[in-house]
């Protein structure tokens, strides 16, 4: 005889007729006693927003490396076929898990006899608990960690289960369960080659995001242009956090640019020098600035030190007044350091150890009154307080993205909403809540030249970052 196989899933929210979907999906197989002999779970992208995030804590950036529901149903009808299904809110699971086998052309009719729920049962093997998941375990002295997690809760589950198997295995209602789920049969469908389940943290890098780009031998020594890369930073940088999202365009950017590691991280470094030359225009560093440019360096891969010397610089180097629209060129530092490449100060990428690019001042990206934003995601304030705060701030609040869109505001800058997929297609920055009190403080009274020159776009979209192209020439060492 099979066993059961308790499952969880953590949805986008509670219904899936109001387009709701699967955003985790956990089983836990155990024998008839309800002894734990197996164990499964994976992500699934949901394709859509991912809904209440500060309560299933599921990112973006993770759900956006898993598979869809047409990929995971093969491998999940496999794990629940001639079992006991049981849940904690057995309704809930088996309403959305029709759902999403209907959506993929693949209708099942899970008997409500082969499927059991822990708490309704609770009622017979634990008079008087109260619903909820977490109590049960507790009256149950069962362990409950991971609460709001599809496996933390499948385990939780399959301890009651066990539980209650433990204080009267003989009741009619385990063999009736049983005998229905042998008759019950499901799509009996092939597990695609290479699948495999993807975990929470999937888009978690093992070290910083430069390590996706290689450096390679036949990078010529200085790029030619690196203009599309640094309006992208700018972009990136404006909630002052490169999501998945942004680490993977602006690799893409770099590869399409011919920039190698050490000429991207060169660029880095001008990048903070050119923040640190803004931050001292009036002598002083406050500790709001020098707050930025700690954030700023270390979503670079930068420390503490790399500060000190960008202030240092900065402080003693000219005002690069001169250069025109956010150009940049390379120069040596005079330090002299020796790269990788050998004993002539030059690394395996053709870039003189520690090279740092010279970056013209950044457009500071700004609002004027009459901009459209679009709010996209369940956020951590309601999105009605927010519209009244941006129409109060001159904005204008809109329900669709169009291409006159000036920023989408994300509860999660990965969002996998219509907008946002909407908004990286045109090019429209994403950025995350957390920097709208910000934009709405700097609203410009009206567009300005200047406001409407800073228009990055992201990978794919069909217009360039800047129109300008400015040359890399190297110059002397400070």
């Amino acid at each position: 005889m099979p066993g059961f196989a308790v499952i969880d899933l953590e949805t986008t929210g509670f219904s899936p007729r109001q387009h709701d979907r699967i955003a985790e999906v956990a089983v836990v197989l155990t024998d008839t006693a309800g002894r734990v002999q197996d164990e499964w779970c994976t992500l699934v992208n949901p394709e859509r927003d991912l809904g209440p995030q500060h309560v299933h804590g599921i990112s973006a950036a993770d759900v956006s490396l898993a598979p869809t529901f047409a990929v995971v149903a093969p491998h999940l009808a496999r794990l629940l076929e001639g079992r006991v299904i049981v849940a904690h809110n057995a309704s809930f699971d088996t309403r959305f898990l029709r759902a999403e086998f209907g959506r993929v052309g693949l209708p099942v009719g899970i008997d409500p006899l082969a499927c059991l729920c822990t708490m309704r049962l609770a009622g017979t093997f634990l008079p008087s608990a109260p619903r909820g998941l977490a109590i049960c375990c507790e009256l149950a002295g069962v362990v409950h960690d991971g609460a709001h997690s599809a496996l933390g809760d499948a385990r939780a589950t399959a301890g009651l289960l066990e539980h209650y198997l433990g204080l009267d295995d003989a009741d009619p209602l385990w063999a009736q369960a049983h005998e229905a789920s042998a008759t019950h049969s499901w799509p009996g469908l092939a597990v695609p080659d290479g699948f495999s389940p993807v975990l929470r943290g999937a888009s978690r890098p093992t070290g910083h995001w430069l390590s996706g780009l290689s450096d390679r031998l036949d990078r010529v020594p200085f790029p030619v242009e690196a203009d599309d890369y640094l309006a992208l930073l700018d972009l990136a940088l404006l909630d002052r956090y490169v999501s998945f999202t942004e680490r993977g365009a602006l690799l893409a950017a770099a590869e399409e640019a011919g920039l190698g590691r050490a000429q991207v991280e060169s660029l880095h470094r001008g990048y903070l020098d050119a923040l640190a030359r803004v931050a001292l225009e009036d002598g002083m560093l406050s500790d709001a600035e020098v707050a930025d440019l700690h954030e700023v360096a270390g979503q670079l891969g930068m420390d503490a030190d790399d500060v000190a010397a960008a202030v240092e610089r900065a402080a003693s180097g000219p005002v690069l007044a001169t250069l025109p629209d956010g150009g940049a060129y390379l120069r040596a530092e005079a330090s002299g350091a020796v790269g990788p490449g050998g004993d002539d100060g030059v690394d395996g990428a053709g870039v003189p150890g520690g090279a740092v690019a010279t970056v013209a001042a950044r457009p500071r990206f700004a609002l004027a009154r009459g901009d459209e934003i679009v709010l996209t995601g369940a956020m951590t304030r309601p999105r009605e307080d927010w519209e009244r705060e941006a129409r109060a701030a001159g904005l204008s609040p809109w329900p669709n993205v169009t291409k006159r869109t000036r920023v989408v505001i994300a509860a999660d800058p990965d969002s996998l909403s219509g907008k946002a997929r909407t908004a990286r297609r045109y090019g429209i920055p994403v950025v995350s809540e957390n920097v709208l009190e910000e934009l709405l403080g700097r609203v410009r009274p009206s567009a300005s030249p200047r406001n409407q020159d800073f228009a990055p776009r992201i990978a794919g979209s069909p217009t360039k970052a800047h129109n300008c192209r400015l040359p890399y020439t190297p110059s002397s060492p400070p």
